[in-house]
C-alpha cells in the first residue's frame, strides 16, 4: 500500500508543529517553571467557541507525527501544550489536564492531556480519566514537571 504526500494544508501544519515544539521544549528546559507556566491555563471563555471535531483531531494527528519525528524526544507535556496552542490559534477550545498515577516498581508517573469544553479526552484514549489522579490547576503553583512522561 503506497502513501500520498501530504498535501499543502497537511504539511503546513506539520511545519508548524514542529516548530511549536521546538519552541516548547525550549522553553520548558531553558526557562524557569513560572515563565512557562501560563501556558498551562486553559482559554475555555466565550470568545473560544469552535468544538475540535474532525479538524481538531486531524490537527492533533498531525502534531502527533511532528512530534515522533522530531530532533529531541517529546513527552507528553510538550505535546499537550503544543496542541492546545496549535488548537487555540484555530478558536478551538481546549483544556489541559495533569495526572498522577502510582505504578508498581516505578513509584510516581505523571501525564498531561488535553479535553474539549464538554470533558473529552482529545489527544488520548478516553481511560486517562481512570487510569490518572487529576491534579486541580490550583495545585500546580508548585508543582515541578521532569522531562518523563
Amino acid at each position: 500500500m503506497t502513501r500520498r504526500p501530504p498535501s499543502p494544508r497537511d504539511l503546513a501544519v506539520l511545519i508548524e508543529a514542529w516548530w511549536t515544539l521546538l519552541w516548547l521544549d525550549w522553553r520548558i528546559r531553558r526557562q524557569p517553571y513560572h515563565k512557562w507556566r501560563p501556558l498551562l491555563d486553559s482559554r475555555l471563555d466565550n470568545r473560544i467557541e469552535s468544538e475540535a471535531g474532525r479538524a481538531g483531531q486531524r490537527l492533533i494527528r498531525l502534531a502527533e507525527i511532528a512530534a515522533r519525528h522530531h530532533l529531541r524526544p517529546m513527552n507528553c507535556l510538550r505535546r499537550t501544550l503544543a496542541e492546545k496552542r496549535l488548537l487555540e490559534r484555530r478558536g478551538i477550545a481546549c483544556h489541559v489536564h495533569i495526572g498522577v498515577n502510582r505504578e508498581k516498581n516505578s513509584g510516581l508517573a505523571a501525564h498531561a492531556w488535553l479535553s474539549d469544553r464538554h470533558g473529552d479526552v482529545l489527544n488520548d484514549s478516553s481511560d486517562v480519566i481512570e487510569r490518572y489522579y487529576e491534579l486541580m490547576p490550583d495545585n500546580w503553583a508548585g508543582a515541578g514537571f521532569s522531562d518523563s512522561d
